[in-house]
């Protein structure tokens, strides 16, 4: 197998997808899983096996992938473009589509090159600072409200959020706490503007045991996990489904570090920081719940440097292939492309090969 490679157990993923449908069906929610995360028709399937028949994904290219291989309800959770416009066309003819708008203009432009109706959610911003309006930004959402019901081919839906900076918390209770008041303001724009309520991340779709107000979640990390989401506490070593397979090109006893094949077009530069409030951009999978687990503590374009404990650099030499959590499996998922099964199947995602056309 060429080094360094992503290796994936397919009955992890299995499971924690398993888990996460009985918590929709248990909450009354409509599950739109994210495919950013897998980006591949096989690992699609077991969401197929699982009942699931609406999707999410982050771009009209990999909207495309997957209506081509049996998704029929897509929701491209990124706003919308009117540069785009002919490509929702395409994509029209073979699936339905729900888009998200922040603006009115864009409204008005998109509506008059669609050929079919679409459904969009209006984005809201929970305080993430990435996309969307503002909740309380009542002027606003009330005006792209207005024009969406004025517009032949655009038909609203409801709000769609991404509380993207749970990812910064660092244990359960703190994921609560920030979404506690999120869904109270989620409520008072549903009661206030009606629509549903599309909520998604993964770690508060993973810790949360209940979704009041919550129409359908739209999570995608959760089939994975990483090493991120396990310093969140939504999961546990046991859950995370992907590792990095890199091999040892050199040993440094005297500093208690090894260098590996794998770096940051490797890895990526996602990073977390440990009680020292230094970087760690992987962990070692063999000693990971040890007092002193080692780990990647710095990236280049292909080099990682790994700082060991005593005990274990005198267990490691030259040539021996390591096996690491990543920190963000998303994104390690994306630069590799592929993903090799314990009986050596290699599973390869959209767009691998040849640059992704969609005409």
């Amino acid at each position: 197998m060429r080094l360094p490679y992503l290796s994936i157990d397919t009955e992890k993923v299995e499971a924690n997808i398993k888990k996460m449908v009985s918590k929709a069906v248990q909450n009354s929610l409509d599950f739109r899983p994210h495919f950013k995360t897998h980006q591949s028709k096989q690992i699609g399937q077991l969401y197929k096996e699982q009942g699931v028949k609406g999707i999410t994904v982050s771009s009209v290219y990999m909207a495309d992938y997957f209506s081509s291989h049996g998704w029929k309800d897509i929701t491209i959770a990124f706003p919308a473009s009117v540069s785009f416009a002919p490509l929702y066309n395409k994509l029209l003819q073979n699936c339905s589509l729900t888009l998200l708008l922040t603006d009115s203009e864009v409204a008005k432009k998109l509506d008059s090159k669609l050929n079919s109706p679409v459904s969009v959610y209006i984005e809201i911003d929970p305080g993430y600072g990435r996309s969307g309006l503002a909740f309380d930004d009542f002027d606003a959402i009330k005006e792209l409200k207005s024009t969406l019901e004025s517009c032949k081919n655009l038909t609203f839906e409801g709000f769609y959020t991404h509380c993207g900076h749970t990812y910064k918390c660092r244990s359960k209770d703190a994921v609560k706490s920030l979404i506690e008041p999120i869904f109270a303001s989620l409520g008072n724009l549903k009661q206030t503007f009606g629509g549903k309520i599309c909520f998604g991340d993964t770690p508060s779709c993973s810790i949360l045991e209940h979704f009041d107000g919550i129409d359908q979640i739209s999570p995608g990390n959760f089939a994975f996990y990483d090493w991120m989401q396990y310093h969140i506490g939504s999961c546990n070593p046991e859950e995370i489904a992907v590792t990095m397979h890199c091999e040892v090109v050199a040993k440094y006893e005297q500093r208690n570090e090894v260098l590996i094949h794998g770096g940051a077009v490797h890895f990526s530069k996602d990073f977390i920081l440990n009680n020292d409030n230094e970087p760690i951009y992987g962990v070692l999978v063999d000693d990971c719940q040890s007092n002193s687990p080692s780990y990647i503590k710095s990236l280049s374009q292909e080099h990682g440097i790994v700082s060991c404990s005593k005990s274990t650099i005198e267990l490691i030499s030259v040539g021996d292939v390591l096996e690491f959590y990543p920190i963000h499996s998303c994104l390690t998922a994306n630069l590799m492309r592929e993903y090799v099964t314990k009986t050596g199947e290699v599973i390869s995602q959209f767009g691998s090969g040849a640059p992704y056309q969609l005409y």
